[in-house]
């Protein structure tokens, strides 16, 4: 692996950085995951439920299919995954989670984990009780404003995930996604590192790995993106956007 790739594993990868202690107001990617303006109290108060938990091993378990939610999770360094187990046994990646992104949100409604949440690489997150959470944010209307919208742009993000089309579309959206997402939230970027593997992109995609293989082939000999081994660079955004049709909003 080269310097520059290295480089871009470990933005990935790294934890951002805390000013004194693990608290939201002071973290590096905390704006992304909760409101910037609560009052100063409010957020001494997340602090005190919140705690950060150990160094996840890739392919470690952080929850399982059917455990109780206990509580939501903030990813704070590296890429984890929720995966699906059919009737038959055959396991699809649903969705991946990057810094600062939310998991457990799917868990509200039954109470229950739908799905396993695996690390892909190292990883940590901030676990914020979901009883307590709850408590807080109900005496805080901003708070609740903030959990209410990730709700919603988690639906609105597994919409445009699902969108009917041809496979290299949503190869070409979840692309112009990714670039949006990493390596911090917010910040378009035109180079990353893909922190899953191929396998795990394919099952996400729903296509065969030969299948990703030619639809990585084709945008690149179309000019659209170059891509070394995980390192990907997209060299033509407005032609990836007509690639990816309904799938190109990348702010989701």
């Amino acid at each position: 692996m080269s310097i520059r790739q290295n480089r871009l594993t470990e933005s990935v990868l790294r934890e951002p950085n805390w000013a004194s202690q693990h608290g939201c107001e002071t973290c590096q990617i905390g704006k992304f995951c909760l409101p910037l303006d609560l009052p100063k109290d409010d957020c001494a108060a997340l602090d005190r439920l919140m705690y950060v938990s150990r160094a996840q091993d890739a392919g470690r378990p952080l929850v399982h299919a059917g455990d109780p939610l206990r509580a939501i999770y903030a990813v704070r360094a590296g890429c984890f995954k929720s995966v699906s187990v059919d009737p038959d046994g055959n396991e699809r990646v649903v969705d991946f989670h990057l810094p600062s992104e939310l998991i457990g949100l799917d868990a509200i409604y039954a109470g229950t984990h739908p799905s396993d949440v695996v690390a892909v690489t190292v990883g940590k997150v901030c676990v914020f009780p979901y009883k307590a959470l709850i408590g807080l944010a109900t005496r805080n209307p901003k708070l609740l404003n903030s959990w209410l919208r990730s709700f919603s742009k988690n639906l609105l993000g597994q919409q445009a995930q699902g969108v009917d089309g041809a496979a290299d579309q949503r190869f070409a959206g979840f692309l112009l996604r990714l670039s949006w997402r990493l390596p911090l939230r917010g910040e378009l970027n035109d180079r990353f590192l893909l922190p899953m593997s191929r396998i795990d992109l394919a099952s996400h995609l729903r296509v065969a790995n030969g299948t990703l293989s030619r639809m990585i082939g084709h945008l690149q000999n179309a000019g659209m993106i170059r891509v070394d081994d995980r390192l990907v660079e997209i060299v033509d955004f407005d032609s990836l956007r007509r690639a990816a049709g309904a799938a190109a909003d990348i702010s989701l």
